[in-house]
């Protein structure tokens, strides 16, 4: 229960200063993004304090309301939560945070340039035919992107786990 309470904790306080973070504070999380997503696209990117990362060939800005955090935090607690379910030793039980800490960070940089460029491509199609819902076409990308790499990596992960749990009691 304290490895829970913990991962619970962690989640809270990050929560909380998320509230107060800017764009300074996320570049963690947006500088690698950014950097992929200017890969894809062939963009390059000018840092805006205020504003974020601005795509000046593609008109968009990356910034805190892109930077995935709430997505790291979610999967953070996931994989906290599989990892306390499935392991057994102390040890193992104390490095799960850290180890769903850095897993949630790596999936979230891919999840989020993945919704990036998806949203963009799908707004470069949509924008003649839905001119005044590109923001609700933008949102839905991103419910629909993070949601299927929630599920399908908390799908994997348990199986994974499952797996080796019960190949070392046979």
């Amino acid at each position: 229960m304290p490895y829970y309470l913990t991962a619970i904790g962690l989640f809270v306080l990050l929560k909380v200063g998320f509230t107060f973070a800017d764009n300074n504070d996320l570049t963690f999380l947006l500088k690698p993004t950014d950097k992929f997503v200017g890969l894809l696209t062939g963009s390059q990117s000018v840092f805006i304090a205020e504003e974020g990362f601005f795509h000046e060939k593609m008109n968009i800005v990356i910034d805190k309301s892109c930077s995935g955090f709430n997505f790291w935090i979610l999967c953070f607690l996931v994989f906290s939560y599989l990892g306390l379910k499935y392991f057994d030793k102390h040890l193992h039980k104390i490095l799960t945070i850290p180890t769903a800490l850095l897993c949630a960070y790596l999936l979230t940089i891919f999840a989020n340039v993945s919704r990036i460029f998806a949203s963009i491509v799908v707004q470069n199609q949509t924008a003649n035919i839905f001119p005044n819902q590109q923001y609700i076409i933008h949102e839905a990308v991103g419910i629909i992107t993070y949601f299927s790499f929630l599920v399908l990596v908390y799908y994997l992960i348990e199986k994974f786990l499952k797996y080796k749990k019960y190949a070392k009691l046979a």
